[in-house]
């Protein structure tokens, strides 16, 4: 088992255990979450699901030139993810449940996008301050590389040196 996906469960783990709220216990929260740290986006394409109906999803500007960064306490990038207290749940999902369970072909979809088999971590961002009711996935590929599907595309974005 990979050293990120070991925290992620340890993660998922102790976000659900009555002893989670103990300061020495693992938190989704706390700096050493396998997703905080800055992530600027490399690519976007449609997304596998798209029906092709209506005109083509397009990238998100905002998506294309601000940096995402993901931190205790706050997340800042584009309008739709900044937030000063975001609720995050890092969980465990299988190409099933990636992207809201949308792919059409889940475990072909899900290599086609760079995840390997198996469990795959998933970030969840929650944000419902400044009249916005967000609820965000990003799925790691590898330690260097999260997936985010939205509005029929799909953004890769990669780590940020530090």
């Amino acid at each position: 088992m990979s050293r990120a996906v070991a925290a992620s469960v340890l993660f998922a783990i102790s976000a659900c255990s009555p002893q989670a709220e103990a300061p020495d216990k693992a938190d989704v929260t706390r700096p050493g979450n396998p997703f905080f740290g800055s992530w600027k986006t490399e690519t976007a394409q449609v997304a596998p699901w798209w029906d092709g109906a209506g005109a083509s999803p397009e990238m998100d500007p905002d998506f294309q030139s601000t940096p995402i960064v993901f931190a205790a306490g706050k997340s800042s990038g584009p309008k739709l993810v900044t937030c000063d207290a975001p609720v995050y749940a890092v969980s465990l999902v299988t190409p099933e449940g990636l992207f809201e369970g949308n792919l059409p072909h889940p475990a072909i979809d899900a290599s086609r996008l760079g995840f390997s088999a198996g469990e795959i971590q998933s970030l969840n961002l929650s944000c419902t301050e400044d009249k916005k009711d967000v609820s965000l996935d990003f799925a790691m590929a590898s330690d260097d590389t999260i997936l985010l599907g939205l509005d029929s595309m799909i953004y890769t974005l990669k780590r940020q040196p530090s």
